[in-house]
């Protein structure tokens, strides 16, 4: 099994925003990405988190999550990403009923629980509290935390998407309590001292 302090949630929020911003699927020219450069962007994402914390990524596998990061063990992370917002899906409960997969070649506790679920999704930035309250009402009684990182957005017609992301708001629902870990900027051209920022223009 992973230790407790491995692959913990501030772990993944951590490489979700640096890989996010690597091999960005936009820049401030080339706007056309669409729904489904975002999806596979946030798969390629999580493949790549999956590799550094020595996890192996199944898609579509676990009650068709989008992904469930294993372990030697089994299931540790389950995830789900969605562009739709959360008031339209059932990622939720689906993260929240995530039946866990456990190697009984390597252990024998069957009830081991998953270290986490991620749901990453988008709204826009008027429904931020009324999103905040509904996860924190459908994850009541979660058997584990969970991680949700959320995209907001604001219409705008300069992108093919219809939607300008502003922040990433990262926080952990766990036992009727949210904690943010981190709001950063959206986009990559905006983290200040990067080489992205240096090509803004």
């Amino acid at each position: 099994m992973l230790g407790e302090s491995w692959a913990s949630p501030q772990d993944f929020a951590t490489l979700f925003q640096y890989f996010w911003y690597r091999d960005f699927p936009i820049d401030q020219k080339a706007t056309g990405a669409r729904r489904v450069d975002w999806t596979i962007h946030i798969g390629v994402v999580v493949r790549n988190i999956a590799d550094l914390l020595g996890l192996i990524t199944r898609f579509e596998r676990g009650g068709r999550k989008d992904a469930v990061l294993r372990s030697a063990a089994g299931d540790e992370i389950a995830i789900e990403w969605e562009w739709k917002e959360i008031k339209k899906g059932n990622e939720l409960e689906k993260l929240k009923d995530h039946r866990v997969w456990n190697n009984k070649n390597t252990t024998k506790d069957i009830k081991r629980l998953l270290k986490y679920a991620v749901l990453i999704t988008y709204t826009d930035m008027a429904s931020m509290d009324e999103v905040y309250d509904q996860v924190m009402g459908r994850w009541k009684g979660a058997k584990w935390p969970l991680l949700l990182i959320l995209i907001d957005w604001e219409k705008s017609k300069k992108f093919s998407s219809r939607r300008e992301f502003k922040n990433m708001q990262m926080s952990v629902f766990h036992k009727g309590k949210r904690t943010e870990l981190r709001v950063v900027t959206a986009y990559p051209w905006r983290v200040t001292g990067t080489r992205w920022y240096s090509e803004l223009k």
